[in-house]
């Protein structure tokens, strides 16, 4: 079995549909949200331990999120909803798959030492606190 199958199947058993109005609309609200795609400013001298503690925020709050979104759901999903664009498996699905774009960003930003896009993911991560 390849890889893909194996993460496609994990996913889909992490998910089921949603229990409460609330999840569903975090869910809605990750789902809009861009991505920030900021440009390092050609400044040498980054501080690393600003670009650290924005990181591990950020990353912190990513994780916690998508923990909050896998234990919302039940592990009685079917394939079918989650590809059927209409379930709430599915925008959970896509969700989480926001939620994993935005990780990357954080990930990229922080080897860039890009302080001003870390502190742009935090700031479209803070309408989310207590949420998800």
């Amino acid at each position: 079995m390849n890889i893909s199958r194996i993460v496609t199947l994990t996913g889909i058993l992490m998910l089921t549909a949603c229990s409460s109005s609330s999840s569903l609309t975090s869910v809605k609200e990750i789902q809009d949200m861009s991505v920030p795609v900021v440009q390092a400013p050609n400044n040498p001298a980054t501080d690393t331990t600003a670009v650290n503690n924005c990181y591990k925020e950020n990353a912190t709050r990513l994780s916690e999120l998508q923990y909050t979104l896998k234990t919302n759901m039940g592990d009685d999903v079917s394939p079918s909803e989650v590809l059927d664009t209409h379930s709430d498996a599915h925008r959970v699905f896509a969700a989480l798959s926001k939620l994993e774009q935005i990780s990357a960003m954080n990930e990229t930003y922080r080897k860039e030492g890009n302080v001003v896009g870390l502190k742009a993911i935090n700031e479209m991560l803070k309408p989310l606190s207590g949420t998800a």
